[in-house]
């Protein structure tokens, strides 16, 4: 079977549906398929596990040219329209593929893929790792009152024509199913649990206790309350904020304001992700509650932390709150001030509550592993193949 993959990011970039797609593509090559990867050319330069991913006979990517990132989210928007516009030569070029898998939320690579498989005469697969469209409007992203219902209007056409429209979460699909969506499936998220040389070393006792956000820093997260929450522990806690985002500015002026010595830093790769989980006591998982769509979203960082045994203190609701409890390797707190300030306290009393004897490496080796994502998504993509053939 001959895959085409749209991605507005893929290796060696590092961004979770890299993350994701990465291992997808790699297990759908050792199954015997082959995989083309349409997506912007990259300037990182691919460590030694990233090329023998890139080298293997059973993958080929097709780079198109690509905008700057940029850190306003118009400007991130901007990128994507760009970069989609640029991609469609990249999209009809070589051999035809037998389905093109479009990923979302990147909306114009959604268009694109539409326009591809119908004009190649091909399935289109819908792989939608986001809420959309109703994040769209909860978010208000896009400002122009007229641009974000055209836009809504757009996504529901195109994942309702869709052939096979993929979730990251079974909440998301039950959703999707509600309000017409007739073929949808679930594919979660996770890590590659194979890899045995992901290891965090276990902090010492010194006195302090560290408290760890790495991650986005942006509208999502509501990283405000865990700001205002540090006025009230005591001085010995250090709140460790790493990432980027067009929310961090703010946070640091907030943090400033109120007196606060946050340690905000730049966003880590690699074996630097590691030191960071190693300085931790726990890590924080954060998206704001006024949201309804984060009732059905799944930070993918949550399974990356469990997987490595880090305590997880979670600032959610929904799907990703019952991933925390059923894992039993870390706590749900309710998302104001008062309550995760409370909750702080007690785990600097009792450090005890913060063991969690690999409860969530089992945990997301039963569920999260990205190796069975691929396997899940061969079967799937032959059935919607052999439909397609049948029509």
């Amino acid at each position: 079977m001959k895959v085409m993959l749209l991605t507005h990011s893929f290796t060696p970039e590092i961004s979770p549906p890299q993350r994701r797609w990465s291992i997808i593509a790699d297990e759908l090559g050792q199954l015997g398929h082959e995989v083309t990867v349409v997506t912007p050319k990259s300037n990182r330069i691919a460590t030694k596990r990233q090329s023998r991913l890139l080298d293997n006979h059973y993958l080929k990517l097709q780079h198109y040219p690509s905008m700057r990132r940029s850190k306003t989210m118009l400007g991130k928007v901007l990128k994507h329209g760009v970069d989609a516009v640029l991609s469609v030569p990249a999209a009809f070029r070589g051999q035809k593929p037998d389905v093109i898998i479009a990923t979302v939320p990147a909306i114009p690579t959604l268009i694109v893929g539409f326009v591809a498989s119908r004009l190649r005469g091909v399935p289109l697969v819908v792989d939608l790792r986001d809420a959309w469209p109703d994040l769209l409007s909860e978010s208000q992203v896009i400002k122009f009152r007229w641009v974000e219902p055209a836009i809504s209007k757009i996504i529901s056409f195109v994942v309702n024509k869709s052939d096979m429209l993929v979730t990251v979460t079974y909440g998301l699909a039950g959703k999707m199913e509600r309000n017409g969506v007739k073929n949808v499936a679930t594919i979660t998220n996770g890590v590659e649990t194979e890899r045995e040389d992901l290891t965090v070393a276990q902090r010492d006792i010194d006195g302090e206790f560290h408290i760890l956000y790495l991650g986005n820093i942006g509208r999502s997260q509501g990283l405000e309350t865990v700001i205002r929450a540090m006025e009230y522990v005591p001085e010995s806690v250090r709140l460790r904020i790493v990432g980027q985002g067009t929310e961090k500015s703010k946070l640091m002026s907030l943090a400033k304001d109120l007196g606060l010595d946050i340690d905000f830093q730049d966003p880590v790769y690699g074996q630097e992700v590691l030191e960071n989980y190693s300085w931790a006591d726990t890590c924080l998982v954060s998206l704001r509650p006024d949201w309804p769509s984060f009732n059905h979203t799944v930070p993918s960082k949550l399974y990356e932390l469990l997987y490595l045994n880090q305590h997880v203190s979670g600032l959610v609701r929904g799907e990703a709150a019952e991933i925390i409890r059923d894992s039993e390797a870390g706590t749900v707190i309710e998302q104001d001030v008062p309550s995760l300030a409370a909750y702080i306290n007690n785990l600097v009393a009792n450090p005890g509550i913060l063991r969690t004897d690999r409860r969530g490496t089992d945990w997301v080796r039963k569920h999260g592993s990205l190796r069975q994502a691929g396997r899940e998504y061969a079967e799937l993509l032959a059935t919607v193949v052999d439909a397609y053939s049948k029509r």
